[in-house]
């Protein structure tokens, strides 16, 4: 997969619920805060959330310091974020052979992170909305609204769509990114093997590289390309 390409999760699951409620027999549906896709049967809601508890209580019985993070089945993987004490968002994703971006796990799990760092910038911890009225439908609301219009932002129908590399550098404004031939990123290579060979005054002559002719400023950007069957980036930052 080229970098260029965007990653499509199909039946992607993402759950938030509380610990602390619902814990007596009958009242599973209480510790549910927010699940998507909504329309999904509340029956299959239980059983994810089911199996999300028993695998974190499972495995603070050998890691009481330390969250679990990522559990990997054949067929799914399931990464997990404690946003607040006892209160935890579940990204469930189907594994897809010919998808590596979905096992860039930091990635999933950052997406968790963002999303709850950005509800808690306009709405304030989620435990202080249960705390201020205990049913929990005040909590669930903003939820339910604000995660949505996030989530929206990576779906393309009922999927959602990692974004690229190129749209995480733009959005992000950290450097510009280039797709350039397999030639170019050769001599960018070179040029860089050169710079670090050669670290003198005269090595810049007019502005340029006597040798590929490559400008100072153009070589100060961030050259992505499959060069054989690896994927390279380069950066090359001149003093």
């Amino acid at each position: 997969m080229g970098l260029s390409s965007a990653a499509e999760i199909d039946g992607a699951q993402l759950c938030i619920f509380d610990l602390r409620r619902g814990q007596q027999e009958g009242q599973e549906l209480d510790k549910i805060l927010f699940f998507h896709p909504a329309d999904c049967p509340i029956l299959l809601q239980l059983s994810v959330i089911g199996l999300c508890e028993g695998i974190i209580t499972f495995t603070r019985i050998f890691s009481p310091e330390d969250d679990c993070e990522v559990i990997e089945s054949d067929k799914h993987c399931h990464v997990f974020y404690q946003a607040e004490p006892d209160i935890w968002m579940v990204l469930v994703v189907q594994k897809i052979k010919d998808n590596e971006s979905t096992l860039r796990f930091g990635a999933l799990q950052g997406i968790l992170k963002e999303s709850h760092s950005l509800f808690a910038m306009f709405h304030g911890p989620i435990r202080t909305l249960l705390d201020r009225q205990p049913s929990a439908e005040f909590a669930r609301g903003h939820l339910h609204t604000f995660v949505t219009d996030y989530l929206s932002d990576f779906s393309v129908g009922k999927k959602l769509q990692l974004p690229t590399y190129r749209d995480s550098l733009t959005e992000r404004g950290t450097v510009q990114m280039l797709t350039v031939s397999r030639e170019v990123a050769l001599e960018v290579q070179e040029f860089r093997r050169l710079c670090m060979k050669r670290q003198s005054p005269e090595f810049f002559r007019d502005g340029e590289h006597p040798q590929l002719g490559l400008t100072k400023d153009g070589a100060n950007q961030l050259s992505a390309t499959r060069a054989g069957s690896i994927e390279q980036a380069i950066i090359v930052a001149l003093p």
